[in-house]
């Protein structure tokens, strides 16, 4: 983990207002665990998760899935893990602002696979809902640089709804595609 990843978590960690869940479907992933080593991972974090499997995909999200890398199942995971947040917190907590996180991608893998390597994060809160993708040039990438800039994100993602208005830059190469839709 980087300088400016370590010192963003840092800030959102020191926010005692802001919790949340975590579910990523593989992609994404490293975010668990930068999140997890930096003290105060607690003040943030209630859950995370790993469906990593379309089928336990399913069973988290109680639902068959057709396509399960999409805007959609990203914002659907998050939708999943908002309301389970809500059951994590205490109702004597009124002050307590919940988010859940969805993160579904086909990244960088050992097979060959057809479609673009791509990443969808999305992100929900009581009064906020976005969503970010992200598609790479999958013969200039591998899969460690694919995960890095997606775990960026999530930190990027968890910031924002925590109201910090700084974010890690995420280094796309140029003929990389970057979406938010709010």
């Amino acid at each position: 983990m980087d300088r400016k990843v370590g010192n963003l978590i840092t800030r959102i960690h020191a926010s005692d207002n802001f919790k949340g869940s975590l579910v990523v479907t593989g992609c994404g992933s490293m975010s668990i665990a930068w999140l997890f080593s930096i003290p105060g991972s607690s003040n943030t974090l209630l859950s995370a998760y790993v469906p990593y499997s379309k089928k336990s995909l399913e069973l988290y999200l109680e639902k068959h899935l057709t396509n399960h890398v999409s805007e959609k199942e990203a914002l659907s995971i998050a939708n999943v893990a908002y309301k389970n947040t809500l059951k994590f917190i205490n109702t004597s907590e009124k002050d307590i602002k919940v988010f859940g996180i969805g993160c579904t991608g086909a990244i960088a893998t050992n097979r060959n696979r057809k479609g673009e390597d791509r990443a969808h994060i999305a992100i929900k809160s009581k009064n906020k809902e976005c969503i970010y993708s992200i598609y790479f040039n999958k013969l200039k990438r591998d899969r460690k640089s694919e995960e890095i800039i997606v775990s960026k994100q999530i930190i990027n993602a968890i910031a924002y709804i925590s109201e910090i208005p700084d974010s890690i830059p995420l280094d796309l190469l140029e003929d990389e595609k970057f979406f938010e839709t709010n």
